[in-house]
């Protein structure tokens, strides 16, 4: 691990977080920085862009203070995705009232029955693909779960949900390779990779467009159609708002939740008395997902602008800086989880983890990220796998920590 936890500022471009986010080791292992920081610097660490939040309680303070919000900042232009009608927000990048307004409305597609009917489905096709994929390490000695069962599942939970067609689903799966560093800052992105990521939002957009006007045209039972036909009071969602709802669904149903399912999987693997344990306890499964999503967490980074004056952990902040809050981090807080970097499924601490934020902007799609994880795992479970490596490679994005690959070998479990 590099001793220097200090990003290099140009002349240009002020230190925006506590590390180096080139690190490699970083990438490898974020846990080992975060607890050199911790050690250093406590719970909030100035840079010269702002401060890094650290801390469970000061992350859950920043979440739930009004005078932090999207505002207009460089983090705020990271995100834009394009309309017909310029750079425009989605709605987990707005603040009140529109956010309350728009999110209202979402909230209305993204019900209990929205979840759950998606079960079924995706039960099916994780043992499609799990099957298929040991039938590769049969033929070939061993295959890579990320390209073969996570990518897929993620990408057919998404066609599931949202009635993506077919012919569609590759090129989901290969715009998501360059949106999953979406929410990267944009100063540790190669021009290459920025141009990447506005191509793959073009397209999801695109797709989004297609999609809108066949379910005017012809509703069906998914949750497209409900996002179409959403009202609240009188009102539906404009055009470009739902564009851009669309084209975010697109965005974040699938990047964070096929990561998530490769760093539970890994998880588990690095763990054998805990997979174990997950096998024998089919029952807590829900609760086995929320301590892996707390263990490994797929979303690391999300910021918030300060639009008035205020203080954060005890440090005071001035308007229009950045708050920066490294959610891997919170959730291996020592003064909140006992061995916070032990993983113990079955860990009851009665304090959730916030991988995917709290507050307003808590992610709506969450339950449906916790139920593929869960099904992934279930279909994972009757498979003897080895790791062909301990140490993966990541795809190097800051915000959705993600597998670049899983290789493992994997066969079915044979009886006694």
């Amino acid at each position: 691990m590099t001793e220097s936890t200090a990003t290099t500022a140009t002349e240009d471009q002020p230190e925006v977080l506590p590390y180096n986010p080139f690190d490699p080791a970083f990438h490898s292992d974020p846990y080992a920085t975060y607890r050199a920081l911790r050690a250093t610097h406590g719970s909030v660490v100035r840079t010269g862009a702002g401060v890094a939040v650290l801390g469970y309680k000061d992350v859950m303070g920043v979440l739930r203070n009004p005078k932090l919000g999207r505002g207009e900042g460089a983090g705020y232009q990271d995100t834009l995705i394009p309309t017909p009608e310029g750079l425009r927000p989605a709605v987990m990048f707005m603040d009140p009232p529109d956010h309350t307004r728009i999110r209202a409305l979402v909230n209305k597609a993204f019900t209990p029955r929205a979840v759950e009917r998606l079960r079924g489905p995706a039960e099916q096709l994780a043992a499609k693909l799990v099957a298929a994929a040991a039938e590769i390490s049969a033929a070939q000695g061993q295959v890579d779960l990320t390209s073969t069962l996570f990518r897929p599942f993620g990408a057919g939970v998404l066609n599931i949900l949202v009635g993506v067609p077919e012919s569609y689903l590759a090129q989901c799966i290969e715009y998501a390779n360059d949106a999953g560093r979406g929410l990267d800052p944009a100063y540790t992105l190669a021009p290459e990779a920025l141009a990447n990521r506005m191509k793959a939002r073009d397209g999801y957009v695109e797709m989004a467009t297609e999609l809108i006007e066949k379910r005017r045209e012809h509703p069906v039972d998914d949750l497209m159609s409900e996002l179409v036909l959403a009202e609240q009071d009188g009102e539906h969602l404009t055009e470009i708002e739902l564009l851009t709802t669309v084209a975010n669904v697109f965005l974040a149903g699938f990047s964070a939740p096929q990561a998530a399912m490769g760093l539970a999987a890994l998880a588990l693997l690095r763990h054998p008395d805990q997979r174990e344990w997950y096998g024998a306890h089919p029952e807590e499964a829900p609760a086995s997902v929320e301590e892996l999503l707390r263990f490994d967490s797929a979303v690391q980074l999300i910021n918030r602008t300060v639009l008035q004056d205020t203080e954060v952990g005890g440090v005071q902040v001035r308007e229009g800086e950045e708050v920066f809050m490294l959610l891997g981090a919170a959730n291996r807080d020592p003064a909140i989880y006992e061995e916070a970097d032990r993983l113990d499924l079955s860990r009851r601490s009665g304090v959730r983890n916030i991988g995917f934020g709290h507050g307003i902007h808590f992610c709506v799609a969450a339950p449906i990220a916790k139920l593929g994880i869960e099904v992934v795992l279930n279909a994972l479970a009757p498979y003897d796998i080895e790791l062909v490596t301990p140490d993966p490679a990541t795809n190097g994005a800051l915000a959705i920590r993600s597998l670049a690959e899983l290789p493992v070998t994997i066969r079915p479990r044979t009886a006694g």
